[in-house]
C-alpha cells in the first residue's frame, strides 16, 4: 500500500512541480526545440543521427508536443524525453556550462536570435559555457547571407541555392517505425499538409485541378486535407473530394500519412514566400516525403534541388498542368508506383548517409 501511495504522490509532485534539470547520463546529447508551436517535426530525425553516432539523447521540447504523439513512432532506449516548459529550459541552459554533456543542439536557432546575429544566441546560455559544444539549426538563410553574418558551421535542412551560400545539411526525415505502404487500389488518396481555401492563392491549384478531373469523370480519387480548411463556395458537386481533417496530432498525422499515396504541394512561383523553398529555406513537406516514401506532385523547377525527378515524383511543369499531374496519379498502377517508392528510398536513404557523415564532422571539429 505504501510503494502505491509513494508513486501516486511522485505523480502529483511532478504535476505540481515540473523538472527543472533534464536527464544527463554518460555521452549525453542534448536536443533542444524552443519553438513552442512549431517546427517540432524536425527533432525526431536529429535524434537519430545523435543515437547512430552513439549518443544518449534528452529532448527538450514544450511538453504539449509529446503529448500530440511526437515520438509515437519512435521507442528507444537511449532517449530521455524531459517534461520540462520552455521557461524552465531556458533557465537551467542560462546556468549550466554543460560540463556533463557532449553538446547541445537547438533546433530552431531563430528563436534564439534575429537569424543574422547569431553571437546574441550566446546570451541564452551560462557565460562559462563551452561554445564548441553549442550546434545551431537554421531554417532560412536569406536574412543572414543578405547581411553578410551567414556561418557555414549552422545547419541547414537542404543544400542552399542562393547566392552560393553553404551550410551543412543534416535532414532529419525519420519519425519512427512508420509504415511503408503500397498504392491504394480502388480510390487514389493524395495528402495535402496546410490549410486549404479559396482565399489561399496556391489552394486554386487543387481546386480547380479537382474541378477538371471531375469533368473528366474521374471518380476514384480524394483529397485528404491535414489542416484548416474551408469547402465554403465550392461547388457542391466537389465536395465529395474532399476531406478535411483539420489540425492533427502528430499521431493522427503519421496515420493519415501512411493511408495516403501522393503529398500534394502547390508552390508559385510569382510568391516570395513559396520561392524560398526553391532557394535559401525548405518545406516539413518534403521531409515528410523522404520519411514516409510518398512520392510528391510538385512544379519541375522545384524537383532539382530535392532530388525529385520523374522517377520519384510526378512533376508538372505549368499551373495548367496540375490536374494532368493528378490525373497521371490516379491512373499509376500499383507496380509503377513501388518502382517510384523504390526510387524516392534510395534518394532518402543517400540523404540519410551523407547527412550522418556532415552530422559526425561538425561535432568532431
Amino acid at each position: 500500500m505504501s510503494k502505491g501511495i509513494t508513486q501516486l504522490t511522485k505523480k502529483i509532485m511532478h504535476l505540481i512541480f515540473p523538472a527543472s534539470k533534464p536527464v544527463i547520463k554518460d555521452n549525453t546529447f542534448f536536443v533542444w526545440e524552443p519553438c513552442s508551436k512549431s517546427h517540432s517535426e524536425v527533432v525526431p530525425g536529429y535524434v537519430k543521427y545523435l543515437l547512430d553516432l552513439g549518443y544518449h539523447v534528452s529532448v527538450l521540447v514544450t511538453p504539449d508536443r509529446i503529448k500530440e504523439g511526437l515520438f509515437s513512432r519512435f521507442q528507444h532506449p537511449n532517449i530521455s524525453i524531459n517534461k520540462m516548459s520552455q521557461k524552465a529550459i531556458h533557465k537551467y541552459f542560462k546556468t549550466s556550462n554543460l560540463s556533463e554533456a557532449s553538446g547541445l543542439m537547438v533546433t530552431t536557432v531563430g528563436k534564439l536570435c534575429d537569424d543574422i546575429h547569431f553571437d546574441e544566441c550566446y546570451s541564452h546560455f551560462a557565460t562559462d559555457i563551452d561554445k564548441k559544444k553549442l550546434f545551431f539549426v537554421e531554417h532560412e538563410a536569406k536574412y543572414a547571407v543578405d547581411a553578410g553574418t551567414w556561418r557555414n558551421d549552422l545547419i541547414i535542412l537542404r543544400k542552399l541555392n542562393y547566392k552560393g551560400a553553404q551550410g551543412t545539411v543534416v535532414n532529419p526525415h525519420y519519425f519512427g517505425d512508420v509504415k511503408i505502404t503500397p498504392k491504394n487500389k480502388d480510390v487514389t488518396n493524395f495528402i495535402t499538409v496546410g490549410a486549404v481555401s479559396l482565399k489561399k492563392k496556391n489552394s486554386e491549384f487543387i481546386i480547380n485541378a479537382v474541378a477538371r478531373l471531375h469533368e473528366l469523370g474521374y471518380r476514384n480519387f480524394k483529397v485528404t486535407v491535414v489542416g484548416k480548411g474551408s469547402l465554403k463556395g465550392l461547388p457542391k458537386e466537389l465536395h465529395r473530394y474532399f476531406d478535411i481533417k483539420g489540425r492533427l496530432p502528430f499521431d493522427k498525422m503519421y496515420d493519415e500519412l501512411e493511408k495516403a499515396d501522393f503529398l500534394l504541394t502547390s508552390y508559385d512561383t510569382r510568391l516570395e514566400n513559396h520561392v524560398r523553398y526553391n532557394e535559401s529555406g525548405t518545406s516539413g513537406n518534403f521531409q515528410l516525403v523522404y520519411g514516409f516514401c510518398k512520392p510528391c506532385i510538385i512544379l519541375r523547377s522545384f524537383g532539382p534541388i530535392n532530388e525529385f525527378d520523374d522517377t520519384n515524383s510526378i512533376l508538372y511543369d505549368k499551373d495548367e498542368d496540375y490536374y494532368m499531374a493528378m490525373e497521371k496519379g490516379i491512373k499509376m498502377t500499383s507496380d509503377k508506383y513501388a518502382e517510384m517508392q523504390k526510387s524516392l528510398k534510395k534518394v532518402a536513404d543517400n540523404l540519410y548517409d551523407t547527412s550522418l557523415e556532415n552530422l559526425r564532422r561538425l561535432i568532431n571539429g
